[in-house]
């Protein structure tokens, strides 16, 4: 269950509704802060209060649990009550702070989602042949990356690509790759190599230093890079990082790894060359970063 997603999708709700958080908390009985704790991931409503919640804002239970909007016609037969007795037990045992029981209960919602998932691909006729979406085409490239994104490339969980080129069509570009995982929740690893003239080489760096470099050591146990030298970076604590790296030379490399959940399941250390890679970068299931993230409480 992705807390901050949820925050972020009570907030747009009641932006909709043209709602104050003053407004909100006043008609469920709360205070403003926990309106505030909601929206920014840090805390969840209670659950004596979630359907009167759901129903100010005009969503449903499921579409709460997921963090957006859902098509009426995308899923047939929803079995809401099924999933309140889920989210029931869920914030029971929370509030026990019984760590095994909360995982237990975790998993549980996370098959209720699989099931639903696996009932709308059958009801649409589509049977499920690949999880991941690969091109390697240069043709490709403003389709998937960058404001003109297209699909399930459109909105990367609000992670800015500006540290990628706008268009590649005028420029070397010797290597290209784009994976997006849309199983679950979306998932992208992409990575582009150009090799510049030395005029357009000092052009670019001068960009990407201007765009600077946002902290990064720590988040999921990068330490830095040894390979190449970083010019840009964007990162997120939870997200993932976009970045460009070079050779001081005329190489640029453009590496984006976005994901959620404090784990990457696309298999980015066969996907994408090693030395592309920050130094210490784990986004496995098991990795230290998630491990302190959830004793943590977060």
């Amino acid at each position: 269950m992705n807390q901050e997603k949820i925050g972020r999708f009570i907030a747009e709700c009641r932006k909709e509704k043209n709602i104050t958080q003053e407004e909100l908390a006043e008609k469920l009985g709360v205070t403003n802060r926990s309106v505030s704790r909601w929206e920014t991931g840090k805390n969840m409503p209670d659950y004596s209060i979630l359907k009167e919640l759901c129903n100010i804002l005009d969503i449903d239970v499921n579409e709460f649990l997921t963090g957006k909007k859902i098509k009426k016609d995308e899923i047939e037969n929803r079995k809401i009550d099924n999933l309140d007795l889920i989210l029931k037990e869920y914030y029971k045992m929370k509030k026990q702070r019984n760590r095994f029981k909360v995982a237990a209960i975790v998993f549980l919602v996370i098959i209720f989602h699989l099931a639903i998932i696996i009932g709308t691909i059958v009801m649409l006729n589509n049977g499920y042949k690949n999880r991941l979406h690969i091109t390697t085409n240069k043709m490709d490239y403003n389709d998937v990356i960058g404001s003109k994104s297209k699909g399930i490339y459109k909105d990367k969980w609000g992670i800015k690509e500006e540290i990628f080129p706008k268009t590649i069509s005028n420029l070397n570009a010797k290597e290209f790759k784009m994976i997006c995982d849309d199983f679950l929740d979306q998932q992208f690893l992409s990575y582009l190599v150009v090799d510049y003239n030395e005029e357009d080489y000092k052009k670019e760096i001068e960009r990407l230093t201007n765009y600077g470099i946002k902290k990064y050591k720590g988040y999921y146990n990068v330490t830095g890079f040894t390979n190449y030298e970083l010019v840009a970076m964007e990162s997120d604590e939870y997200y993932g990082f976009i970045y460009a790296i070079t050779d001081g030379k005329s190489k640029i490399i453009y590496v984006e790894l976005i994901f959620c959940n404090y784990t990457m399941d696309i298999d980015y250390e066969n996907e994408i060359p090693k030395e592309y890679l920050p130094d210490g970068f784990n986004a496995k299931e098991d990795n230290p970063y998630r491990v302190k993230i959830m004793e943590s409480g977060k």
